[in-house]
């Protein structure tokens, strides 16, 4: 009897083993959104994953999705408060873990693609510019916010992870949180 619970035990330390390195393969070069040290004006309000209840992340991440095959994808959100409730909308980080920088740089081109991001946010707006974010090129997007304003959206990749930075209406405060990502 002894020897079937030694072998028992031997069996589920071995699947636990496997399964906790599985995970760790599971989330490797993923990162996560910035939850503390964060810019000034910012507050983290939630972070939504795969297993957050209630949350659906293929439609959270659809605009990633378009002509260009993207593979599977692992994505992460931070949501951040920068006016009080009711003053502003939220900023976002998206953060998306794909299979390659060739995956990555497909979600890219189907997000650039945007039916929205045909025309200009407002005549005379480029809604395109070039950023630099900690030392990576990204592209900066200009998109209609409340009240004829602007809203700063920065979007690059580092090697197989897209990062998506939905930010404010103010241009230094929209680089910070982007900067923020540590990406």
């Amino acid at each position: 009897m002894k020897s079937k619970n030694m072998i028992c035990m031997l069996l589920i330390s071995l699947a636990l083993i496997a399964a906790s390195a599985w995970a760790e393969e599971g989330t490797a070069g993923s990162s996560s959104v910035p939850t503390k040290d964060l810019p000034e004006g910012f507050t983290l309000l939630a972070v939504q994953t795969d297993s957050t209840k209630g949350v659906n992340m293929t439609d959270e991440i659809k605009d990633f999705y378009g002509a260009e095959e993207i593979g599977p994808v692992n994505a992460t959100i931070g949501i951040y408060a920068w006016a009080p409730l009711g003053q502003g909308y939220d900023s976002k980080i998206k953060l998306l873990a794909l299979k390659d920088e060739e995956h990555a740089k497909a979600a890219i081109s189907n997000y650039m693609s945007l039916p929205d991001f045909k025309k200009p946010p407002y005549r005379g707006v480029d809604r395109f510019a070039s950023a630099v974010i900690n030392g990576h090129n990204a592209t900066e997007i200009r998109k209609e916010a409340k009240m004829d304003s602007l809203k700063y959206l920065y979007l690059w990749n580092n090697k197989n992870i897209v990062v998506l930075v939905e930010g404010n209406g103010d241009i230094g405060m929209s680089r910070d949180l982007a900067s923020a990502t540590g990406l």
